[in-house]
């Protein structure tokens, strides 16, 4: 019977110390007790935005044409249905629960 006895021998560790750096006997590294250093460094700081009348004007040309093409008959918009929603998760929840052949 497959489980029963207590095995064959003692599990061996091949795992080799020294693959990690360490000698046999050699200190290992203090333990850490302080938090690792806020991410990101603070030393570069992003650069900042452009401002002035160009950078304004290609922001409005940018949502006069988003605004244009959401008023186009080619845009195709998603209706959020609900009830089909709630369809769809009932249906996955009884085929979790009973087998469907």
């Amino acid at each position: 019977m497959a489980g029963s006895g207590a095995g064959r021998g003692r599990t061996a560790f091949t795992f080799n110390i020294d693959a990690l750096g360490f000698g046999k006997g050699a200190a290992l590294p203090d333990t850490v007790s302080k938090p690792p250093p806020t991410y990101p460094s603070t030393e570069n700081k992003p650069v900042p935005l452009k401002t002035g009348e160009d950078e304004d004007y290609m922001l409005a040309l940018k949502q006069d044409l988003r605004a244009t093409m959401k008023q186009m008959p080619y845009f195709l918009a998603v209706e959020e249905d609900r009830e089909g929603l709630f369809v769809c998760f009932l249906f996955l929840f009884i085929s979790s629960v009973v087998i469907i052949p």
